[in-house]
């Protein structure tokens, strides 16, 4: 007979790594260091850390529905540090890793039949602008557009124009909607 305390049925998977950081910077979101976490989470989030900076403002927002117009400023300006911070990383990638993998911007490509004539450059860059304002406000992680932005060769000023309204959106939008609606918009919202 086998014990039923080591059933497939009752034995739990052990959380994920991401998972497991995840509940542990909800967790902080309820000390007295949670504003500057969530700061140094939005700055980092940009450029490595595998966790989003929502986890840590959902529940302050909840806890201090007044201040969420101050926590949502502050955690885009600080998301948006870390962005540059991606975005270099980004344009180091392509300075090294791209030349030393022999891969080549100024590759032509053209297909009559999707309409395409362009070099990769080209067609990274003309299009990126617009993909980092739609992932810097959908639950992308936010890294892989900051980085991808430098290693494509983006201009600055468009990412950053493209990170402020795309950031500013998400962030004003998830503590705004924690405010007005309050617990029940956690259900809907990806965060």
């Amino acid at each position: 007979m086998s014990d039923a305390s080591t059933s497939p049925l009752t034995t739990s998977a052990k959380p994920s790594w991401t998972r497991r950081l995840y509940l542990k910077m909800e967790a902080l979101a309820s000390t007295r260091y949670a504003l500057a976490a969530m700061l140094a989470v939005s700055v980092v989030d940009g450029s490595f850390f595998p966790v989003p900076p929502f986890a840590l403002l959902v529940p302050m927002v909840l806890a201090q529905p007044k201040a969420w117009v101050r926590l949502a400023v502050l955690g885009t300006v600080f998301s948006i540090a870390g962005g540059f911070l991606g975005y270099y990383f980004g344009v180091l990638i392509h300075d090294g890793a791209m030349s030393w993998m022999n891969i080549d911007l100024d590759a032509r490509i053209h297909s009559d039949r999707l309409g395409v004539d362009a070099t990769l450059g080209e067609l990274l860059t003309k299009n990126f602008w617009f993909l980092a304002l739609l992932c810097s406000i959908l639950p992308t992680p936010f890294k892989v557009v900051a980085i991808g932005a430098g290693m494509t060769g983006v201009s600055l000023e468009s990412f950053f124009l493209a990170a402020v309204l795309g950031r500013s959106a998400r962030f004003f939008g998830v503590a705004g909607a924690l405010r007005f609606v309050g617990p029940t918009a956690r259900r809907w919202l990806r965060v």
